[in-house]
């Protein structure tokens, strides 16, 4: 398959409703999976986009999203700048990068915005823009929330640590760790909820640089999200984003700019790589854009029995 081709879904639909009655289709949902961060068909990290051109209650987006079982769900509905709910197979949550970057490309594919344009998510207006197969976003301002015991979050990895670590906020709090290597981890899963319902954070970045430059920085990263019902997360965009903003305020910054690539997934068999690009001023992170690869994997219809309920 190459990058651009797309596979067709069977339509998930009431059969026997649809035979009797085929207008039923007028109230179908279509949904778009596609896999995103990647770096070809059946990597980085799958998306499925639903769009909802009648609302959908609560209840029936949270039980879709943990009928799919995704890392997140994203329910779009169109206007002017369409509206976006994501949800995680356990709760909903109001912004992050892969569900907004996989969004907003499939959006531009189904002529709902232009190549730029904005979306609304719970989190607040972000500005999308599409190249070609990219797509990236900018999130909200990093922002530095709390410093946490590295040891403690360490632990809860597998591995050793020490002083403190920051927490950042690029869209969710997520906490970046330094670590010798990520794919040694044996993470407890049940230690890093705990952990982040107690302080309140979304997750963990664990992460090892790997190339440095001045202003260019890759890194090696596996993402633990516990917290809002993900383990481990494939590819993370909103936590690519933090870990840039790390970086800037540590002093990788180069003439106001820093380059991050981020390679996450391996781990899982999901290969992925985000862009991420800090805007740095006064040694410190002031703006983000954050961008990979789209790959369309297959496109269907959800039946008018499931989208009205």
């Amino acid at each position: 398959m190459t990058a651009h081709a797309m596979v067709v879904a069977e339509e998930i639909t009431d059969r026997e409703t649809t035979a009797m009655h085929p207008s039923t289709h007028t109230a179908s949902a279509e949904i778009h999976w596609v896999d995103v961060f990647a770096t070809g068909p059946l990597t980085g990290n799958p998306l499925a986009v639903i769009l909802c051109e009648a609302p959908w209650d609560d209840a029936r987006m949270q039980a879709m999203a943990a009928e799919l079982g995704l890392s997140e769900t994203v329910f779009a509905q169109r206007a002017a700048e369409p509206a976006l709910r994501i949800f995680t197979p356990t709760t909903e949550i109001p912004m992050a990068g892969h569900p907004l970057v996989g969004a907003a490309w499939v959006l531009h594919q189904q002529a709902w915005i232009a190549d730029r344009g904005v979306l609304r998510a719970a989190g607040g207006h972000v500005a999308v823009a599409i190249r070609g197969s990219d797509a990236f976003v900018v999130p909200p301002a990093p922002r530095h929330i709390a410093d946490v015991d590295a040891d403690e979050i360490a632990a809860a990895l597998g591995t050793t640590g020490t002083g403190t670590t920051p927490v950042w906020h690029a869209g969710l709090p997520q906490v970046m760790l330094a670590v010798d290597d990520p794919h040694a981890l044996n993470p407890n899963h049940d230690a890093v909820l705990a952990l982040g319902i107690r302080d309140g954070w979304a997750g963990v970045s664990a992460y090892r640089v790997v190339d440095s430059s001045p202003g260019r920085i890759t890194a090696e990263v596996r993402h633990f999200a516990a917290p809002i019902g993900i383990p481990e997360d494939p590819v993370t965009g909103s936590a690519a984003g933090a870990l840039g903003a790390a970086l800037a305020r540590a002093g990788h910054g180069d003439n106001g700019l820093l380059h991050l690539e981020v390679r996450q997934g391996h781990s899982m068999g999901r290969p992925g790589e985000v862009r991420v690009i800090v805007g740095v001023a006064d040694g410190a992170p002031v703006t983000l854009e954050v961008g990979g690869t789209v790959v369309p994997i297959m496109s269907g219809v959800i039946g008018s029995t499931i989208a009205a309920g």
